[in-house]
């Protein structure tokens, strides 16, 4: 993982917190219970290797969410004129050459597009942030080459 702040919102970070929460306990009935045997013989239980597999992907992400815990940033709206340009949280409203969408600029780990939610370092999240209610901005990906007009910025 190279990224070192992840943005969040509240309701974001309690589910990796829960997450984490639940890995923990999961990881603990595991290791409670009927923990395979490596056999005395020079044979390796094959029960005991799926066990040891299992317990080091459940290691590597526990230790992932650790990381990403440490290191977030709660999003949080930005306060009196801030609220006119947008940035993360913002949800906007925008023409694409005669079609409106709306969307939220989100951080990487809550970024979904089906949900309309976009990541802050995408090509279009990226090239809105900033941008003020009549701006006109030139979103190039490598499927869409549009400008976009912010129509409405707002934060819940």
């Amino acid at each position: 993982m190279i990224q070192e702040k992840y943005y969040v919102t509240k309701q974001g970070l309690q589910k990796i917190e829960k997450e984490y929460q639940e890995l923990l306990e999961f990881k603990k009935k595991k290791t409670t219970g009927d923990v395979p045997s490596s056999w005395h013989s020079e044979e390796v239980n094959p029960d005991y290797l799926a066990f040891q597999e299992d317990m080091s992907l459940l290691e590597a992400k526990l230790g992932e969410l650790e990381f990403i815990l440490k290191n977030t940033e709660i999003i949080k709206m930005p306060k009196g004129k801030g609220r006119e340009q947008i940035s993360l949280g913002a949800t906007i409203t925008v023409d694409l050459g005669g079609e409106i969408d709306e969307f939220t600029i989100v951080g990487t780990l809550e970024a979904d597009p089906l949900q309309k939610r976009i990541s802050n370092e995408c090509p279009i999240g990226s090239g809105l942030l900033g941008a003020r209610v009549g701006d006109v901005v030139k979103v190039t990906t490598s499927l869409v080459n549009h400008d976009c007009r912010i129509m409405k910025i707002k934060y819940h």
